[in-house]
């Protein structure tokens, strides 16, 4: 499909910034070295590695998003906005297994460590919609799944 959609501007805008909001998920260096020193429970581990993971991923994946074409940052997109949701669901999940972490404010932090994740889990998912969008696969220039289908004497599927 050739890349020749006009640019979906407030959603490429909206994605970038998104992307961009996942870095103060640093803070899990620190939940990370306190669940190794036996001060937070285990149950924050794992939650708190894939914070980093999207952390780390935000700027490359903001950028690839804003300013390239093609399946690459596609790819990538839709990867990152993934693995948010599935740590979303880990975080969410350890706080309702597990006191929560110290440098969430402790066990008395209330119940921001299952709404704040909860949250966020609802603007990745609405990111990772807006992707899927038909605009945005065009301008992309990922094809949509009907478009892929062709049947074996070479005729589009459909017709």
């Amino acid at each position: 499909m050739p890349l020749t959609s006009s640019r979906p501007r407030g959603a490429l805008i909206f994605l970038a910034i998104w992307c961009l909001l996942q870095l103060p998920r640093l803070i899990a260096i620190p939940l990370i070295r306190d669940v190794a020193a036996g001060r937070d429970d285990p149950a924050w581990m794992y939650p708190a590695i894939l914070d980093i993971v999207v952390a780390v991923a935000a700027i490359p994946v903001a950028w690839l998003l804003w300013r390239r074409r093609g399946l690459l940052p596609y790819v990538a997109g839709v990867v990152f906005l993934v693995v948010s949701i599935i740590d979303h669901g880990d975080a969410v999940t350890a706080a309702f297994l597990s006191p929560t972490p110290h440098v969430f404010g402790g066990p008395d932090g209330g119940a921001s460590g299952r709404v704040v994740p909860a949250v966020q889990a609802v603007f990745d998912v609405l990111a990772l919609w807006l992707l899927s969008r038909p605009s945005m696969r065009a301008w992309f220039g990922v094809a949509s799944p009907a478009a892929d289908v062709v049947e074996p004497w070479g005729a589009p599927a459909g017709r």
